[in-house]
């Protein structure tokens, strides 16, 4: 794990700023350490699967990690989604954002059962109910 923006010249940080708390499969569930927190920009493992969870223990959202550098790629998230989802600010859908190099993240796309990221993601998601 390491810190959101900060990296060295491997691409990764030690950091204090989350913790594992279980795991779902393969993927480290992190939380913050104060609870609040976006998970990290960067894996110390490359092609890490990391997911956030809510208060309640349901799904928040889930980063893959590039295999070769361990920068952050693909995130999954199922939380509301106004600008695909009619403007509703309420009810969560399924999306993801892809992220550039520079870790700026595309326009939010539903996420359908038959696209290739679903697939990549299924496993986890299914655990949830997803």
């Amino acid at each position: 794990m390491s810190s959101r923006g900060a990296y060295a010249k491997n691409g990764h940080i030690t950091t204090t700023e989350y913790k594992k708390d279980h795991m779902v499969l393969d993927a480290k569930v992190l939380v913050g350490q104060n609870r609040a927190h976006s998970l990290p920009d960067y894996a110390h493992t490359h092609s890490s699967v990391y997911i956030k969870e809510n208060s309640d223990g349901s799904f928040r959202e889930l980063r893959l990690y590039n295999e070769e550098s361990g920068r952050l790629e693909i995130e999954v998230a199922f939380h509301p989604e106004p600008n695909i989802n009619n403007g509703n600010r309420t009810t969560p859908i399924l999306h993801y954002h892809l992220y550039n190099e520079d870790l700026v993240h595309g326009a939010a796309h539903k996420l359908e059962s038959d696209h290739p990221i679903y697939e990549r993601v299924k496993k986890y998601l299914e655990v949830y109910g997803l």
